[in-house]
């Protein structure tokens, strides 16, 4: 006989249902115009759907991403920004921080949240 302990794995949950899967959407911003982050609050607040009082800082974005129920888009989604690669260099810097903003909410929130750049 094997001298190896017995190990008993807690049961799988049940996926004898329908299956819940969510599409992801994708949201297109044109960037081509932007100058200033206010610009890019004022193309994608209104697509994730935020609130009038929505705050235009990072720090607001991060808490309607990560803590869910405050936009009316619900992940699983991605933010794409296209022309990014022909802004003026702050913001572009910019849009890293967002890039880091979006990441952070995903870890946080254990939810499919992207943010790229075209």
């Amino acid at each position: 006989m094997s001298s190896l302990p017995y190990v008993r794995f807690p049961p799988i949950a049940d996926i004898s249902g329908p299956c819940q899967l969510r599409p992801m959407k994708v949201i297109r911003l044109d960037a081509s115009s932007w100058r200033s982050p206010e610009d890019f609050y004022s193309a994608v607040l209104p697509q994730l759907g935020a609130p009038a009082w929505h705050g235009q800082n990072l720090d607001a974005l991060y808490d309607s991403l990560a803590g869910g129920e405050i936009n009316a888009v619900a992940p699983p989604f991605t933010v794409e920004v296209e022309d990014a690669d022909k802004l003026p260099e702050p913001m572009r810097h910019f849009l890293t921080k967002v890039e880091r903003v979006f990441a952070d909410a995903r870890t946080e929130a254990h939810e499919n949240i992207e943010f790229l750049l075209s």
